[in-house]
């Protein structure tokens, strides 16, 4: 028998677990079942078996052989609890057992089962279990929760002080119906000392506390309680003053994370002592604005308590800190619990109960507003046609009384019952009291033709709460039932259809429109937040937005996650959008330090985090196109006194960093665009050459085609210029001279630096100008003589380096990519490569200066002394003015680069130097390369075709 109904059982569970299965909700199924009992996050189950349970008192006077079975369901076994609930009957048996609350365990013979447990607890309750099923899993259960109690062993010794801190066994043993030693009555809330709202003859508070007495005796207490149907009933008809804060923690499970996370709550407050924050800042100002219609929180205590939840919540999770109406709701919570009861059951509200309710955009409370339109439209078509014919905003009424848990809304004595029940059944409470207050009016509402009336309707009723409900009725019975009374009734009867799965089906359905809503309106609000940023367009701000919090990683939906970018996600935004900032792959933290000195300065707060704000500021002033503005900036980074002047390590900084962060066109991996005047010019000088030659030959009689440098496969520009179809060009040449002129622009910088720089004192003298020749060349350099460099001084030896002056002019800018989208895969980087496959696929330029040359050849044949000495007075700066505003053209050809011709072009722009005197000086032929024109290994071969 017991066999078949072990698979009678099976069946039942099955069948029930199908009828009650709820939406995923993106939860594992560990986590629904912490979810549905109440347990804290990341309880596993070991094990579970059928069972039919016992449950019989030592203060009962009911004996175990005459007590049968009461209860048939599943029992499980986790980490830290043992869990049951009856399979038929949720309401009619369950409990949820903390290990470290029980006292013993013994197994027994009876005539009907096999293997019978029975678990004693802290508060004399026996808990009696005939496992059903194969023998196998019976043995292993017991097995398992063997070996469950001897890990949990060393929990015990944190029962006897939260015992302490609960009025139920402080009530048992003033009653000497506990053996526990209560020496003093717990702490409990404001009410306490303030008393507690309402009166307590009318609600019957005497009466409440003895049948809950009664309970405690029979049934348990706290860590051990079992959940029967007197358990409901009288929650539902509101709990004792005293009681209600133990109840709530209880029922929501706000109670195992107290009793596993003692003394957090104190260390929390000690270790963020007087300490300040954005959300300490938001919480002085509301401190005088909850529940002010309380006596308590017009006082120094109710207020220092209140201060003291709300700030301890903040800095145990920063992400949310505080948010609008938790004020309201701690303060009610404070009424009766104690700081800490308070504080945890706040964490889990917060995080599980009503997620999202508590956070910078409120998504949840909206989300539910949509479902409640949803409920409204579905339960009650007609009202809800009126509501929008007359263009009347629901949400504007609901909203309070979803996000202040009805305590703003009607008088907190039916404020508090309402709690009694949410706190028990969840968010489906919120939205069954609302239906029902909208039912109860429909009459009056469908009189209405506004918002204002239709508020002032409802305002009306919340104040009459306490009235009959039929006054005029002449059944004494009926007219004793308040309004109130009819509220619960019509909520938990008429709306009991609007259950869990009910509501998750509607929030799955509004999710989608109301995040994208959400995402969209916070993301304008911030952009349009935003300082003003003359260098970057809204475009790329919408695009720096998205990269700043793609990295950051926070959900800016539901308004969790941080909103400050640490120096990790800095280096990495950079990388992402800055040529000169490489992976840091090999750990090579040079380049680190400019970013560092960018970081820190951008960082408005000095916390070592800086906000979506500060990076746009910050990268709007290192974009500025303005050469002046741009030095100016980048003095700024090392000027850390804001004195105008930088002393001798400083400016050793500055060399450093400006020889790391140019590294990309020391490799060769980025051109400037001296390196890209020098490769157009000389593939136009060659082109020139090529056509004259073609020329010649083309007049030459008898000339083989096999014999020709230059393949005369070509093609034709619309100025009837032919251009071949090849180059071959040698790389290391044009990265030898471009690292040579960076790394000499660096040595340049640092002996123009110090030479120019001018000694520390307050005032000098004009005859302590002369010069002494006594002196040392490097005397600047000597730590006993100390010197600074000012702007102006910085500027003068920035602009006397053509390198330099084009990086803070051009180069820097031009390797900033703001307006890279995130998911762009293309390189950003223009190297050698990729400089001539852009030049050689586009001919325009190569065509104008061939164009330029063949009508300067013309023009030197008619005038050769006027035109030779126009032509040596061009320098590279003026070159480049000129390139770009030259017209393009498409058509290309074949290109060798002769590499005499390009060194003696290039040596124009490699030293860079000037002379003492502020003027550059003459060119000069020392230049060197580190590799041979003829090398073939060194040539790259380009086929335009």
């Amino acid at each position: 028998m017991a066999f078949l109904d072990s698979i009678r059982e099976r069946a039942v569970s099955t069948l029930n677990q199908v009828l009650d299965r709820k939406p995923n909700r993106g939860l594992s199924p560990q986590e629904v079942f912490c979810r549905e009992y109440n347990l804290p996050n990341g309880e596993v189950i070991l094990h579970d078996t059928l069972a039919e349970v016992s449950i019989v008192s030592d203060n009962s006077k009911i004996g175990y052989k005459d007590l049968g079975p009461i209860a048939q369901g599943k029992v499980y076994i986790t980490e830290h609890f043992l869990v049951f609930r009856d399979n038929y009957d949720r309401l009619n048996c369950s409990f949820t057992l903390h290990l470290s609350a029980v006292k013993k365990v013994e197994r027994s013979q009876t005539s009907n089962y096999d293997f019978t447990l029975t678990i004693t607890t802290h508060s004399k309750l026996n808990i009696v279990l005939s496992l059903v099923g194969l023998r196998n899993n019976s043995e292993r259960f017991g097995q398992v929760l063997k070996i469950t109690l001897k890990k949990n062993l060393a929990n015990i010794k944190k029962l006897q002080p939260f015992i302490q801190t609960c009025y139920s066994e402080y009530l048992l043993a003033k009653n000497h119906v506990s053996n526990e030693k209560i020496e003093h009555m717990p702490n409990g809330g404001l009410g306490l000392v303030f008393k507690f709202p309402g009166n307590p003859r009318e609600q019957r508070d005497k009466s409440k506390m003895k049948l809950w007495f009664d309970l405690f005796r029979a049934d348990g207490r706290n860590l051990s309680l079992i959940k029967t149907p007197m358990f409901y009933k009288l929650i539902r008809v509101g709990l004792p003053n005293r009681l209600r804060g133990e109840i709530w923690e209880l029922c929501c499970g706000s109670m195992y994370l107290r009793l596993d996370n003692q003394d957090e709550y104190h260390l929390i407050l000690e270790a963020n002592k007087n300490k300040k924050s954005l959300a300490v800042d938001e919480i002085e100002k509301d401190l005088n604005r909850s529940l002010p219609e309380y006596a308590a929180y017009q006082s120094v205590e109710g207020i220092s308590r209140l201060r003291n939840v709300l700030t301890a919540y903040s800095w145990k999770n920063p992400e949310i800190g505080y948010c609008q109406a938790m004020n309201i709701v701690v303060a009610a919570l404070l009424i009766y619990m104690s700081e800490e009861q308070a504080f945890w059951l706040l964490n889990l509200l917060v995080d599980r109960i009503v997620p999202g309710y508590y956070s910078k955009t409120m998504y949840g409370t909206l989300l539910d507003q949509k479902v409640f339109e949803s409920l409204v439209q579905s339960c009650m078509p007609l009202l809800w046609d009126h509501i929008t014919k007359n263009d009347i905003q629901l949400s504007v009424v609901s909203l309070p009384w979803f996000l202040s848990l009805y305590l703003s809304s009607m008088p907190l004595v039916f404020a508090f019952r309402i709690l009694d029940v949410f706190f028990l059944q969840g968010p489906k409470t919120l939205f069954q009291v609302a239906l029902a207050i909208l039912k109860i009016n429909g009459e009056a509402l469908l009189q209405s033709e506004d918002d204002g009336s239709f508020i002032s309707i409802i305002k009306t009723y919340f104040h009459e709460l306490d009235q009959s409900a039929h006054p005029t009725s002449p059944n004494p019975k009926y007219k004793s039932i308040t309004k109130f009374q009819e509220l619960l009734v019509t909520a938990f009867k008429e709306f009991s259809n609007i259950t869990e799965d009910t509501i998750e089906n509607h929030r799955y359905k509004h999710r989608d429109g109301i995040f994208q809503n959400i995402s969209t309106f916070v993301r304008r609000t911030e952009l349009r937040n935003l300082p003003k940023t003359n260098n970057i367009d809204s475009d790329t701000l919408s695009i720096i937005y998205d990269r700043f919090y793609s990295i950051v990683q926070a959900d800016v939906t539901v308004g969790t996650g941080s909103n400050f970018m640490d120096f990790k996600s800095f280096r990495q935004f950079m990388a992402e959008t800055c040529d000169w900032v490489q992976p840091n792959i090999n750990n090579d933290k040079r380049q680190d330090v400019f970013l560092n000195h960018l970081f820190a300065q951008w960082d408005s707060e000095g916390q070592r985090l800086i906000t979506l704000a500060d990076l746009v500021v910050g990268l709007n002033k290192l974009i500025d196109p303005d050469l002046m503005t741009s030095m100016s900036n980048f003095f700024q980074l090392y000027d850390y006194k804001n004195s105008g002047k930088l002393d001798r390590e400083c400016i050793l900084q500055v060399s450093e960093d400006l020889l790391n962060i140019t590294n990309p066109w020391k490799d060769g991996i980025l051109l400037d665009q001296i390196t890209e005047t020098a490769i157009e010019n000389a593939v136009a000088d060659e082109v020139y050459k090529a056509q004259a030659s073609n020329k010649e030959e083309d007049k030459g009689e008898g000339e083989d085609e096999d014999d020709k440098h230059v393949t005369t496969t070509s093609t034709t520009t619309n100025n009837h210029i032919k251009l071949p179809s090849e180059v071959n060009i040698d790389k290391e040449k044009f990265a030898a001279l471009q690292s040579q002129r960076y790394l000499q622009a660096a040595s340049t910088f640092i002996q123009r630096a110090f030479e120019y720089a001018q000694p520390e004192e307050e005032e000098i003298l004009i005859k302590d100008l002369a010069i002494d020749n006594t002196i040392a060349h490097n005397a600047a350099l000597n730590p006993n003589s100390p010197v600074f460099l000012n702007l102006p001084t910085f500027r003068m030896v920035i602009l006397a380096d053509e390198t330099y002056e084009l990086f803070f002019s051009h180069t820097l800018r031009n390797s900033i990519h703001l307006d890279k989208p995130l998911d762009s895969k293309f390189d950003t980087m223009r190297n050698l490569k990729g400089m001539f496959d852009g030049l050689l696929a586009d001919g325009i330029k190569v065509a104008n200066k061939v164009r330029q040359r063949m009508d300067s050849a013309a023009s030197s044949a008619l005038n050769p002394i006027a035109n030779s000495d126009a032509s040596s007075s061009r320098s590279a700066k003026s070159r480049i003015q000129e390139d770009e505003e030259e017209e393009r053209d498409d058509d290309l050809g074949v290109i060798s680069i002769d590499e005499d011709i390009l060194m003696s072009q290039e040596t124009q722009g490699v030293d860079g130097g000037h002379s003492e005197n502020g003027k550059p000086p003459p060119p000069t032929s020392k230049t060197t390369t580190s590799s041979s024109a003829g090398s073939a290994s060194n040539l790259i071969e380009f086929d335009l075709l």
